[in-house]
């Protein structure tokens, strides 16, 4: 089962001025590994500077998703206990 999250994507090159964009993304929530707190991007919202109408109250959230021997890291709209909640799929492991 894939879950649908709204992924926060560089457009600019590398210098001080980047420029971000919003894009839908699905997402296999059992190859996420680690999720925590975006800062730096919400720092940046606050300023107006990820998206245009973007509420500056929003948090964000890095993920981790496993490729095997790598990792890649992808910061999506949400607070950690949101996209975690967003990214459960009903299976728990119960320990007695």
């Amino acid at each position: 089962m894939l879950v649908k999250l709204t992924e926060v994507c560089s457009n600019g090159a590398v210098t001080t001025n980047k420029l971000y964009s919003l894009r839908e993304i699905f997402v296999n929530p059992e190859h996420v590994i680690m999720i925590r707190e975006e800062k730096k991007m919400r720092e940046l919202n606050e300023n107006g500077s990820v998206a245009p109408g973007l509420n500056g109250a929003h948090q964000f959230s890095k993920l981790t998703i496993n490729r095997g021997q790598t990792g890649t890291e992808i910061v999506v709209v949400g607070a950690p206990e949101i996209v975690e909640s967003a990214l459960q799929t009903g299976k728990r492991l119960l320990r007695g």
